[in-house]
């Protein structure tokens, strides 16, 4: 069994970049969280026009791992 099976191939764009995504997540998903990464990306390349895309991209990733774990520890209390 192939590990792409069930999966569909989806082109999104990230700062005017194309990446192939493939993911067994309904299309509307996947191209809501590339729309979303895009932004971000962008209001931080905006905001530190001489920054490298290697630091913009890892300050994304720090900006969504921080929300994603305020998220996970608010459901966590809230589940107390």
């Amino acid at each position: 069994m192939s590990v792409d099976e069930g999966k569909k191939r989806i082109v999104i764009e990230i700062l005017g970049e194309e990446y192939i995504i493939r993911s067994s997540s309904p299309r509307e998903h996947v191209f809501e969280v590339g729309k979303y990464v895009n932004r971000l990306m962008k209001e931080l390349c905006e905001k530190y026009p001489l920054m490298s895309l290697q630091k913009i991209a890892i300050l994304t990733a720090l900006n969504l791992a921080s929300d994603l774990l305020t998220l996970r520890r608010q459901e966590k209390h809230r589940k107390r």
